[in-house]
C-alpha cells in the first residue's frame, strides 16, 4: 500500500512538472504569436484600405489609373498600383502569382495590386475588376415607362430568371416570380402606387433597391461594334432579310429600292462574316444560330420567326452557340412570328439590345393571347416596350417566360457593348510571414 501511494505521488509530481513546463513554454510564445497576429492584421487593414480607396476612385471615374501610397495615414508601409493589358508585364517581374481570371487579359480588365508591410509581416491583396458586357443581364431597362408615359407591369404569370436591373421603377401587379438578383435605384411599386396593396412579387433571389444607376453604352461603344464589322465581318447598306443557318452561314437578301424587289438570297459562309454583321438599314431576322454571332442595325431589327441555337445549352452544356442582337432603334417581334412554324409561342435564344427605344411586339393590343415569349438569354432596352396586355377584358399579346442563359455571366457575343462601370471579379489575399522573401 505504501509503495503504491509512493508511485502515485511520484507520478503526480512528474505530471505537475510537465504541465508547469508546458504552461511556461506557452506563456513565452504567447507574446510572440500575438505580435505576429497584430502585425498581420495591421498589414491586411492597410492593403484593404488602399483597395477600397482605389475602388471608389474607379467608380467615380472609370478612367482612373495610377498608384496610391499609405503615407502617414496608415501604419507601416503600403502601396497600391493598377495594372491592365498595357503594363501587366511590369507585374510579372515583381510577382508572378497574380490571377487574371477566366479568359486571360483583355482591354476590359484592371488589376488592383496592393501590398503592405507592418513589422515582420507582409500582406498582398489583389482585386480583379472588369467592365462587364450588357449581355450578362436577363433583363435591363433605362426607363420602365413607355415613350408615351404609360406604365408597363410584371404580372402574375410572368417568370423571370437571371439578373435584372432598371434605372427606373419596376411596376408590379399580382405575383410575378423573379428567380435571380433584382436591382434598381428605386423601390418597386404596385398598380395602386404602393409597395403593398395589390402586388405581391415573389423574389426567389436577392434584391437591391438602392443600386447604382447603370448607363447604356455610348455612341463610341456602338461605333466600335460597327468598326469591327467593317474590318473583320460584313456590312450592308440596304434593307436586309437575314436567315441564320445550322452550318454557321447566313443567307442574306437585300431590298432594291430602284426595282422595288428583293434580291435573291446570297449565302455567306461563317468564314466570311466572322461572327459579326452590321447594316445601316433595318434587318428582318430569323433562323438557327451556329457558333457565336452578333447582328447589328443602325435602324430597327424585326424578328420574323423563331431564333434558336443549333445546340441548346440546356440539353448539351458543351454548346458554344451564342447570339447578340444590337439595334440602334427598336427590336420588334412581328405580329405573326409565332405562327409561321405552327406554334403558338415564339422561341428566342440570345441577348437582345434595343438602344433607340424598345424591345416590343407588333400590334400587342390586337387579337387574343398569342402564347409565350420563350426567351433563353436576355433583353436590354432603353425604354421598356409592351409585349401584351392584361385586365378585365382579357389578355392580348404574349406572356413572358424569360429564362437566363447562365453562360452569359462569362461568355459574351462578339463585340457586344460593355458597361462603363467596373465590377469586382475576384478578391484574393496572401500573407507573407517575414519580409525577407515570398
Amino acid at each position: 500500500m505504501g509503495r503504491s501511494m509512493l508511485l502515485l505521488v511520484s507520478g503526480l509530481v512528474v505530471l505537475s512538472g510537465i504541465i508547469q513546463f508546458s504552461n511556461s513554454q506557452r506563456a513565452s510564445l504567447l507574446p510572440e504569436r500575438s505580435a505576429e497576429v497584430i502585425s498581420e492584421v495591421q498589414a491586411r487593414n492597410s492593403t484593404n484600405s488602399l483597395i477600397q480607396t482605389a475602388i471608389e476612385k474607379i467608380r467615380s471615374d472609370n478612367t482612373w489609373e495610377g498608384t496610391l501610397y499609405g503615407g502617414d495615414l496608415l501604419p507601416g508601409s503600403a502601396t497600391l498600383k493598377t495594372y491592365d493589358i498595357e503594363n501587366i508585364e511590369e507585374l510579372d517581374a515583381v510577382d508572378s502569382l497574380y490571377s487574371v481570371g477566366e479568359g486571360g487579359w483583355d482591354t476590359f480588365k484592371v488589376l488592383l495590386f496592393s501590398e503592405a508591410t507592418y513589422g515582420d509581416s507582409k500582406v498582398i491583396t489583389e482585386v480583379l475588376m472588369r467592365r462587364d458586357s450588357f449581355s450578362k443581364y436577363s433583363y435591363f431597362s433605362d426607363k420602365e415607362k413607355t415613350s408615351s408615359g404609360s406604365n408597363i407591369y410584371f404580372y402574375s404569370s410572368d417568370e423571370i430568371s437571371g439578373p435584372i436591373h432598371t434605372n427606373g421603377t419596376f411596376k408590379m401587379s399580382g405575383s410575378p416570380t423573379f428567380y435571380g438578383h433584382v436591382s434598381s435605384p428605386n423601390l418597386w411599386r404596385g398598380r395602386d402606387g404602393t409597395v403593398e396593396g395589390d402586388a405581391t412579387p415573389d423574389f426567389q433571389g436577392t434584391t437591391d433597391f438602392n443600386a447604382q444607376t447603370r448607363e447604356l453604352p455610348s455612341g463610341a461603344k456602338v461605333a466600335a461594334l460597327k468598326s469591327a464589322a467593317t474590318s473583320d465581318g460584313l456590312t450592308f447598306n440596304r434593307l436586309s432579310y437575314m436567315i441564320m443557318k445550322p452550318d454557321g452561314s447566313i443567307d442574306v437578301s437585300e431590298y432594291d429600292s430602284r426595282s422595288w424587289n428583293w434580291t435573291a438570297f446570297v449565302n455567306y459562309p461563317k468564314e466570311t462574316h466572322n461572327g459579326i454583321l452590321s447594316s445601316s438599314e433595318k434587318i428582318y431576322l430569323e433562323g438557327t444560330v451556329s457558333g457565336q454571332i452578333t447582328i447589328h442595325s443602325e435602324d430597327e431589327v424585326e424578328i420574323y420567326d423563331d431564333i434558336k441555337y443549333n445546340v441548346d445549352p440546356r440539353v448539351d452544356d458543351t454548346s458554344t452557340d451564342l447570339l447578340g442582337v444590337v439595334s440602334e432603334g427598336d427590336i420588334i417581334i412581328d405580329q405573326n412570328a409565332h405562327s409561321r412554324t405552327g406554334s403558338k409561342d415564339i422561341k428566342l435564344h440570345g441577348s437582345y439590345m434595343a438602344l433607340g427605344s424598345s424591345f416590343k411586339v407588333e400590334n400587342h393590343v390586337a387579337g387574343s393571347h398569342r402564347g409565350n415569349i420563350d426567351l433563353l438569354g436576355g433583353i436590354i432596352q432603353e425604354t421598356r416596350g409592351p409585349v401584351g396586355t392584361f385586365g378585365a377584358y382579357g389578355v392580348t399579346g404574349f406572356t413572358k417566360k424569360y429564362e437566363y442563359d447562365e453562360r452569359l455571366g462569362n461568355s459574351i457575343p462578339p463585340h457586344f457593348p460593355r458597361e462603363s462601370v467596373f465590377t469586382v471579379v475576384s478578391w484574393k489575399e496572401r500573407v507573407v510571414s517575414n519580409t525577407s522573401g515570398y
